[in-house]
This record gives structure tokens, sequence and C-alpha cells, in this order.
């Protein structure tokens, strides 16, 4: 059984005293039967009062020394009671290990890091309940520690059961009254979604910096950030742009209606496509688009900036070559409507674009798309003999697509429904872009049934006046007939 110091003390103290009378009366028994000085029993009954009263003294003061002792371990019981409920209320894992790697003191969160109670892990090393490669891994930070002799900041990446958690820990040494290391603390922050914010961040800032867009930040009445992409536009460098208000770099006719843009933000509409001027460092000015919201919690403008200077230049280009062909098409339009001969326009698909007002008499039709481009649906083409069919790779059109220029190619068309034949001359012409290529193709149709009639009946007509005259045909050597005036 364990005997208290308490009692071990008081135990002692009677023994000693009880030891110090006896040796008292005995020696003045003895004293006594060989003197009779009386000043000498005083001098030894003195020593053995003085004993006693040192004993005594020596007595209340071990008590006062187990008294402070005890009063010592409970307050220390006490601070480790506190310290153990402040590490174990905190969110921070807590740790403290000897030299060796035991651990010593663990707070709840470093215990539910392993799944372990305190108890499971007071007096063991990461290498008793961790893989070998982990373990070391945290063994070499714990000796970083003991060779630097002060904190140091470590990441560390720790698996748990909702994925991979990553803590930045602070190990410091423990010194004592000696000035010796003879603990390692350790102070763990789970920083998984710290680091995951940053990394959104970088990312962020990676697209913010890299953007082919403009990407503005910016209160009312100034820049708070901008991209690289608005100073490569606008030719001034960022510091430039940040160090006056942004109204300054917008041409003046534009600032009104600028201000009343911003002003709607703040009844809560976006800003959507809005256009204005801005002038350049160079004296320019170009044309940008803004797409813009505001943050009311903040009071920011976040802002995609797009220059359509080019676009615009070439819009209004475009235009005005619209408007000059419109105007050349009316023109040419009103030429070919004049023009007594048919014209036909194909692109290099054979397909009819457009038609004068003769092609769609002759045609007998108004729709110029419906227009057949070797004549197939309409006619049927003849060789001047009026027999011999026309071979359709021949015609002008035909010929106009692999770049030939045909001209006044005499034929018959023959109506397919009316069977009526007119005599018409064809011509064709290719028309080629800039690299030489047919694009289109252009055919006209000059009707010469009228004429050829009326040269038939000038020829009959002639013939039948010499006649009676008194000239007659003949043949000639070569075979053609002439006229001879006979004998009257």
């Amino acid at each position: 059984m364990k005997i208290s110091a308490k009692i071990r003390i008081t135990t002692g103290y009677i023994i000693n005293l009880v030891v110090i009378i006896a040796i008292g009366i005995i020696y003045l028994n003895q004293i006594a039967s060989l003197t009779e000085n009386v000043a000498w029993h005083w001098v030894l009954f003195g020593l053995i009062i003085l004993s006693i009263g040192m004993l005594t003294t020596v007595f209340f003061m071990l008590k006062h020394q187990l008294k402070i002792k005890k009063q010592y371990e409970l307050d220390l019981i006490k601070s480790k009671k506190l310290l153990q409920s402040i590490i174990d209320n905190t969110s921070n894992p807590i740790s403290v290990k000897k030299l060796n790697g035991e651990y010593l003191l663990v707070n709840n969160q470093y215990q539910k890091l392993f799944q372990s109670k305190a108890e499971d892990l007071i007096g063991k090393t990461n290498h008793d309940f961790l893989p070998k490669a982990v373990a070391d891994r945290y063994r070499n930070s714990d000796m970083e520690v003991i060779k630097e002799e002060k904190e140091i900041h470590i990441e560390e990446t720790m698996e748990q059961q909702d994925g991979e958690h990553i803590y930045l820990s602070v190990k410091f040494p423990l010194f004592d009254n000696t000035n010796r290391i003879y603990a390692i603390g350790s102070i763990s922050t789970d920083i998984t979604e710290r680091k995951k914010t940053e990394q959104s961040l970088k990312a962020a800032n990676t697209f913010f910096d890299l953007s082919i867009d403009s990407l503005v930040i910016a209160d009312k009445t100034s820049f708070v950030r901008v991209n690289p992409s608005l100073s490569n536009i606008l030719g001034y460098t960022t510091s430039e742009l940040l160090a006056k208000p942004f109204s300054s770099f917008i041409l003046s006719e534009d600032l009104t209606r600028t201000f009343e843009e911003i002003k709607t933000l703040d009844e809560g509409k976006d800003i959507i496509n809005f256009k204005n001027r801005w002038i350049c460092k160079d004296g320019s000015t170009k044309w940008l688009t803004w797409n813009a919201t505001l943050d009311k919690s903040t009071g920011l403008i976040y802002a995609v900036v797009r220059d359509i200077t080019e676009e615009l230049e070439l819009k209004q280009e475009a235009e005005e070559e619209r408007n000059e062909l419109l105007e050349s098409q009316q023109k040419l339009n009103m030429i070919l409507e004049n023009i007594s001969d048919g014209v036909i326009v194909a692109n290099s698909d054979k397909q009819v674009l457009m038609a004068n007002y003769s092609a769609n008499e002759l045609f007998k039709i108004e729709d110029d798309y419906s227009i057949s481009f070797d004549f197939s649906d309409h006619f049927e083409v003849f060789y001047p003999d009026g027999k011999t069919t026309f071979p359709s790779q021949e015609l002008p059109a035909q010929r106009a697509l692999t770049g030939e220029i045909t001209n006044d190619v005499d034929v018959i068309l023959k109506n397919l429904e009316t069977k009526e034949k007119r005599r018409v001359l064809l011509s064709g012409r290719p028309i080629v872009n800039s690299q030489n290529i047919v694009v289109a193709v252009v055919v006209t149709i000059k009707d010469i049934s009228v004429y050829k009639k009326l040269e038939e009946d000038l020829e009959r007509k002639d013939m039948e006046s010499r006649t009676v005259i008194g000239y007659k045909r003949s043949q000639t050597k070569k075979g053609k007939t002439k006229t001879s005036k006979s004998a009257e």
C-alpha cells in the first residue's frame, strides 16, 4: 500500500521526537549519577528542548512544503486541463512530440485526422500507424525544427475521408529550463479551400491578363483595374490609365451620353453594346463597345470592352460599296432594259441570275431564275439550215464557261410549245475574278428573224424584177447562181 508523504512526515516527526526524549531521559539519568553540577543539567535540558524545537520546525517546514507541492500539483493539473480544454476547442490540429517522435499531447482535432483517441496516440510515433513514406516525411520536418532550433512553416498533404487536404503546419521547438529542446510542438491550419481560392484567383488573373477582349474594373469615375488589352488598344500604359478619371480619355462629344448610360446601372440595368469614342495616346480616335454590370455590394463596375473601329470602318466601306453596286446595278438594269437584244447573266453553276425584258419576251418567262442555261427547256436549237441540231456544248454560254469569247453564232430556235422558229445570233462573254477564274457568263441574243425575212423578200423581188427586164439565171463554174441579160 502506498503511504502518502504527509503520513510519512508526521510519522517520522513523532518517531524522532520520541527518540530525542528517550535519549534525553537516559542521558540525564546517567549524568545525574555521576555529577551534582546543576548547570550541566540545565545545559543538557536546553539541548534537548532545542533539538525538539528544531525537529518541530523542520516538521512544519516539510509539512508546508508538502502543502505547497500539493497545491502546485493541483494547479498543474488545473493548467493541463485548461490547456487541454483550450486546444480541444480550437479548430486547428495541435500536437506535442518528444524528440524521438513519441506523442506527448494531442487535441481533439488532431485525433480526428487519424480517427484515433488520445490514448491511442500518446506514447506512439507516426511510424506506428502511418505508411512509412508519409511517416518519414513528417519525421524529416520534425528533425528540421531540431536542426534549426526555431519555428518553421511547412505545407503538408493528408488524405482524409472526403479527399486530399492541405495543411499549413507551424512547427516549433519547446525548451526546458536549461534552454535545451525537449519536445516539438505543431499547430496546423487546413488551407485546402484557401489553396483552391488561390488557384481560382490565379486562373482568374491569368484569364484577366491574357484575354483578347479588354476587361475593366472601375468605379463611377475612374478605372480600378484594366488588363493589357485595353492598354494595347489605346496606347497608354496601365499606370497612365489608372492615374486619371476615365472621362479624360473619352471624346468630349460622347461624355454626356456615356455618363447617362452609367446612371442606368443604378437602376439595375446592364449596359449592352454601348458604343462611344476614345482618344488614343497618338491622338487618333477609336470606337469601343461596352458590356457592363454593377456590383451593388461594392459599387464596382465590371465591363468587357471591344475595339470595333475597324469593324465599323469595314461596315461603312461595305455600305458605300453596296450603295455603289446598287447604283451600278440600277444603271445596268436601265441599260439592259433599253437594249433591244436579249441579255442573260448566269453564274458558274449554270443558274440564270438576271435577264432583261427582251430575253423574257423571247423565252416567254417572267421569272429570270426559270430560264434554262442551255435553252433545252424552251427551244430546239438548229443550224441555219433548220434541220441539223446544234450541239449544246458549242453554244456560246457553254463556251464562255471555259473562258472563250464567241460572237454572232447563227442558229435557229424552235419553240417547243408553239413550234415557232426564230433566227438569232448568239454571243458569249466570260466574267472572271481577280484570280482569272470564270465566275459568270453573259449571253446576248439578237433576233434577226425579221431581217432575214426582209433579206429573203428583197432577194426574191430582185430576182422577179430582173427576170422581167431580161435577166436570167445562169450557173457559174463554181456552182453559184448568177443572172445575165438576154438579147432582145
